[in-house]
């Protein structure tokens, strides 16, 4: 049997991509950045016009340099805007520190008017690329200016705005640039916070688990601190405390979101610290930087800093292997409590992160806060509505079904046991008795509510298969691959997408071949069924089979193959 083929379904919730959602976030608006350089190009053109007559045999330098400029500047801004405004390639801010120096050193050192210039491809690199690049673009700009200055000759220059004290506009372009590198870097900061936050916050289908909903929070925030490891260690208030650990690292598969059991005295060893109190801890064997804040605590309750607990982040970094992490308390308001850690081996946190990180814990624990109360008001509303269905499938379905088991009965005895058609409706009362006796679990199971577990499914796949070949000789194939992950609400939706499919197999088709297969491909349900077709079969849409898929958010296709093969083909993601 061919074996089961992935097939594309609707995007899910994952961490996946959660880099580009930064940095859009943290983008500044790139027409104004375009346009922007277009205003100053034009602007030192129309400026060198006035003035180019002092400027001796540099004046046909400055014209041609200038109007080169112009050109490329119109260039840029009609392939961005061909392009939709992307965001400018980093090495553009780049190429105007390199020109503006140039033009600063043909036009007269610091008396220059482009001496100004400099605090465009500043304020560019620190609003986009944050304060880091700000600041070294400060400090290039800052360098080339004074070394432009040193290796100028001409006493006078071009445009002059003062009798010149090259090391004092140094100074000034330094202390500004710095300035605007820093706000510019806080603001990218907090809109990429913002993005976050936004992120964790998105409503989430309750069908999709609290596990998976905090393994992929805690991947979003790996990847938004580009951390080691992100630890979430919870205690569960049941009778006897369980305690459970999500884990999310760079060399775990994004898709694995089981949590993991922890034994006691582990987790008491990691959930040691007050409720109240939020930390970090760097190696005191790092960079230099980073030692005069290698611990630090604050205690929210007294709203003071404190120097408890130090040893015991100490044996944490080694327990956690990391040379620097940070942890805040998590906790709901059913009673769960636990801590958040984020570990790293490169760079360090602050106490900005701290407050950050607390705001991360409570948005997370509220998020699954909404789940519960979400799935609560779903199952009370429907629990109704759940008891009418019962009592009309009892009076609607079943009862007919045994009266109709009742005539067969009387009309077996009537004809007689050597009768020639009494062996055709014995087989026939057998599959009345075993239809009432499955409608009759489903309406149980319906009233109650009692979820199928994973593992039941292939059972009652197969259950039905084997009714198939056994009253109507179709010969059905099973193959499957169940994971952990699939919870009894999906492995009972797909049971009943299984069993429509068959039926149209066996209502719509004259085949007697026919495989079923199921497969947990990393974080999907992937569903085949499939039948031989003698004929040619014209294209269709199963509709009921479709409409379930879509509620579960996934979506089913229809393929007709090479070997004369139909095949309904169903994505979930779990």
């Amino acid at each position: 049997m061919t074996p089961i083929r992935s097939v594309s379904a609707p995007e899910i919730p994952t961490a996946g991509g959660l880099s580009d959602i930064f940095a859009r976030a943290a983008r500044v608006d790139s027409r104004m950045l375009v346009l922007l350089r277009l205003i100053l190009a034009f602007s030192g053109l129309a400026v060198a016009s006035l003035a180019v007559s002092t400027s001796g045999h540099w004046g046909g330098w400055i014209y041609g340099s200038l109007a080169a400029y112009c050109v490329f500047s119109i260039s840029l801004v009609y392939d961005s805007w061909r392009s939709g405004w992307p965001a400018p390639p980093r090495a553009m801010h780049w190429v105007d520190v390199v020109f503006y120096s140039y033009l600063i050193g043909v036009t007269g050192g610091s008396g220059s008017f482009f001496f100004l210039f400099f605090l465009y491809p500043i304020l560019a690199s620190s609003f986009s690329w944050g304060f880091r690049e700000g600041l070294l673009v400060t400090f290039v700009s800052s360098a080339l200016f004074t070394g432009v200055e040193l290796g100028t000759s001409s006493p006078g220059g071009l445009m002059r705005v003062g009798t010149g004290y090259p090391l004092v506009y140094a100074a000034y372009l330094f202390v500004f640039g710095y300035m605007i590198s820093y706000l510019g870097g806080y603001e990218r900061l907090l809109t990429r916070r913002l993005a976050l936050l936004k992120e964790i916050n998105n409503p989430w289908n309750p069908r999709f688990g609290v596990n998976y909903v905090n393994g992929i929070n805690l991947d979003r925030l790996r990847e938004f601190y580009d951390a080691e490891s992100c630890v979430l260690i919870l205690r569960r208030p049941t009778p006897l405390a369980e305690y459970e650990m999500h884990v999310s690292s760079r060399d775990k598969p994004a898709y694995s979101r089981m949590p993991s059991q922890v034994e006691q005295g582990a987790a008491d060893a990691l959930l040691r610290l007050p409720a109240s109190l939020a930390a970090y801890y760097h190696d005191q064997d790092g960079p230099w930087w980073l030692r005069y804040r290698g611990y630090y605590a604050y205690d929210y309750d007294l709203r003071a800093r404190t120097r408890a607990f130090y040893e015991e982040f100490r044996s944490w970094s080694n327990l956690l292997d990391a040379k620097a992490s940070v942890t805040v308390a998590y906790s709901q308001h059913d009673g769960t409590t636990g801590r958040l850690f984020l570990t790293t081996d490169s760079g360090g946190y602050s106490h900005s992160d701290i407050e950050f990180l607390v705001q991360v814990s409570d948005t997370m624990a509220t998020v699954i806060e909404n789940m519960y109360l979400v799935d609560e008001l779903i199952t009370k509303a429907a629990e109704h509505e759940r008891l009418a269905i019962s009592r009309d499938l009892h009076d609607t379905t079943i009862q007919p079904y045994i009266g109709l088991k009742l005539a067969l009965d009387a009309l077996y005895r009537e004809a007689g046991e050597n009768n020639v058609i009494s062996k055709r409706i014995s087989e026939i009362i057998a599959m009345t008795e075993m239809t009432v006796r499955d409608l009759r679990n489903y309406a149980a199971t319906f009233k109650e509510k009692i979820p199928m577990p994973g593992d039941v499914l292939v059972e009652a796949v197969k259950h039905q298969t084997e009714r198939l070949e056994r009253f109507y000789g179709i010969n059905v194939g099973l193959t499957s691959y169940i994971s952990p992950l699939l919870n009894g609400r999906l492995a009972a939706e797909a049971f009943q997408i299984i069993s429509e499919a068959l039926s149209n197999i066996l209502r719509h088709s004259q085949a007697k071949n026919a495989f079923v297969a199921i497969l947990c491909e990393d974080s999907q349900l992937l569903l085949q069924i499939g039948n031989e077709s003698g004929a040619v079969v014209p294209d269709f849409v199963p509709r009921s089979i479709s409409e379930r898929a879509l509620t579960l958010k996934g979506k089913a296709v229809v393929e007709k193959r090479s070997d004369r093969y139909t095949v309904v083909h169903v994505a979930i993601p779990m």
